[in-house]
């Protein structure tokens, strides 16, 4: 039985190099590594609206449609993070129900 590694996941930024052969001669990326870069791109977005929101407050914002923009970017990419937990959450509780 052979399991097809999952394919990154576009706009979450740069997936790192592979870093062990087997994972070279899979060609998946590691499990790990898309809840970090997940991670990061909530902290990331979450950072640009405090940054903007910031610079609103001091009357440095010439366009108020970036932190509406952002913001939204913010909240995606939280609720992107939240369902990726819940579908391995539910994998996992599959995975053991599973009688062998």
């Amino acid at each position: 039985m052979f399991i097809t590694p999952m394919q990154p996941l576009n706009g979450m930024g740069k997936m790192p190099e592979l870093e062990t052969e087997k994972e070279a001669v899979s060609g998946g990326t590691p499990f790990k590594s898309i809840f970090e870069n997940a991670i990061n791109n909530v902290r990331e977005t979450e950072d640009q609206v405090a940054r903007d929101t910031e610079a609103l407050a001091l009357g440095d914002v010439d366009d108020l449609h970036t932190l509406g923009i952002n913001s939204t970017k913010a909240y995606l990419s939280g609720r992107l993070l939240v369902e990726m937990r819940n579908k391995a959450l539910d994998a996992y509780s599959e995975l053991m129900r599973i009688n062998l």
